[in-house]
């Protein structure tokens, strides 16, 4: 009898944390709304060179949240989220404060740390609970991933309108005259340029607030040991770091393993060549002005959510690898009709709205079984290990990603189109190499 009542015990523990976790991931998708189109956006007017090397910084970032998130063992996984929410928000408000060069690069670097290890601590910290909380692991996958992006979503589609309506509020205008001005804001000069601006900083001290709400939440997490450590890890002897080194190379050096890096690289190279600049390209190059950009993008993040509801379907029918070859294969053709989207006249908007909304969902529709995939590849113990070999994997390719828009692909304006045929072509080879663990991994929902 009190055997079962320290089980449910555990249960409603493990439920509760990952309800908690779920909450402070909301609260950090809502600045990386923020992060990637405002602050992006921000950066364009007062720092041009860490805006057109933005993903470099993002490659910078998942190397560092790879290397902390190497102390989980030690530290586990509270301490960590409760920096990432610090973090960010303190970037936020540096950013705004604090008028440096340097100091546009470390909040940079600052704000995509914090946000990159809270998402790269999600497949990790989910397979930690997710056995004993009830449910299977990829809907609890599934769960986090489109509650995060309706964070996405909402922040994105206010944010646009929110710096708009500050715009025309610091320069004296109708909202309705602010927005046609945005739509060729590198032509702007003088008062109506530090009108919008200023709007823009307003947006960031509100995100920067709202930031340091994931704290709360954050610190109702009760953490055991066991939740990151394995029973037979504690009870055995502890392992020397070059001990340790060997376990995460012999997992390393599969096959199986080696392909799923390769895989990851390009996906992470394809995505920064195009992913942070959404609205750069929409405002910069279509000439669709700021609110209704990031309008566009938001719903694209609502399309996010809506296809994650599918994916325990798509996933049961096509098992796990299949789900992600399937995705991403499909989300090629209208990541071309957005870099095609002046071709099609006064439908632009329309054709645009809706390559966003299919690519982002199918893209993303995979990302519960990416997760669930990664965490096959490796045993307990050294899942966050693995994970932060992953990241730095990513990161690296991610840096040269960053250095490569930075000093070659966007040095011309239509360089920001370039880079979505450059990313198709790679999304297609990364499929190709995703299938070859088909046979041994592709799991339906069912079996797991």
């Amino acid at each position: 009898m009190n055997g079962d009542i320290h089980i449910q015990q555990v249960q409603l523990r493990q439920k509760r944390n990952l309800i908690l976790f779920i909450i402070s991931y909301v609260i950090n998708n809502l600045a990386s709304g923020i992060l990637y189109d405002t602050y992006v956006n921000y950066l364009q007017e007062v720092s041009l060179p860490t805006a057109t090397s933005f993903w470099a910084f993002y490659g910078y970032a998942t190397f560092l949240s790879a290397l902390i998130l190497l102390l989980v063992p030690k530290s586990g996984y509270k301490k960590l989220l409760l920096f990432c929410a610090a973090s960010t928000s303190a970037a936020f408000f540096c950013v705004v404060f604090v008028k440096s060069a340097t100091i546009f690069y470390l909040s940079t670097l600052l704000a995509l740390t914090g946000v990159q290890l809270h998402f790269i601590m999600l497949a990790p910290y989910v397979a930690a609970y997710a056995g004993s909380a009830g449910g299977k692991s990829i809907d609890w996958y599934t769960r986090t991933y489109y509650m995060g992006y309706v964070g996405y979503f909402l922040t994105t589609f206010l944010g646009g309108a929110a710096t708009v309506k500050l715009f025309s509020s610091h320069a004296g205008i109708s909202f309705e005259r602010a927005r046609k001005l945005t739509e060729y804001i590198t032509e702007t000069t003088g008062s109506t340029r530090d009108a919008y601006l200023a709007g823009n900083r307003d947006v960031l001290i509100i995100t920067g607030v709202v930031t340091l709400l994931s704290i709360i939440p954050i610190l109702f997490i009760r953490e055991e040991k066991s939740d990151y450590i394995s029973v037979d890890e504690q009870q055995t002897k502890k392992q020397s770091l070059p001990e340790r080194v060997r376990d995460i190379l012999s997992v390393l050096f599969r096959k199986d393993a080696m392909m799923y890096l390769i895989y990851w690289a390009l996906i992470s190279f394809a995505m920064g060549l195009f992913t942070s600049y959404y609205t750069v390209f929409l405002n910069r190059n279509l000439h669709i002005d700021k609110a209704t950009s990031s309008l566009l993008v938001s719903i694209s993040y609502a399309a996010i959510v809506l296809f994650m509801l599918f994916t325990p379907f798509v996933v049961k029918k096509m098992g796990t690898v299949g789900t992600i070859c399937f995705t991403v294969l499909l989300s090629i053709p209208f990541m071309l009709i957005i870099a095609n989207g002046n071709h099609f006249g006064k439908a632009m908007i329309p054709m645009v709205g809706i390559g966003l909304f299919m690519r982002a969902g199918l893209a993303n529709l995979g990302s519960p079984a990416d997760s669930s995939l990664s965490m096959m590849l490796a045993p307990k113990n050294l899942r966050p290990a693995f994970t932060s070999v992953v990241n730095f994997i990513a990161g690296i390719v991610s840096i040269i990603s960053g250095h490569f828009t930075g000093s070659i692909l966007f040095t011309a304006q239509e360089g920001y189109r370039t880079a979505y045929y450059i990313a198709a072509a790679l999304y297609f080879v990364a499929a190709l190499v995703i299938i070859t663990l088909f046979k041994k991994y592709n799991r339906k929902e069912a079996e797991e």
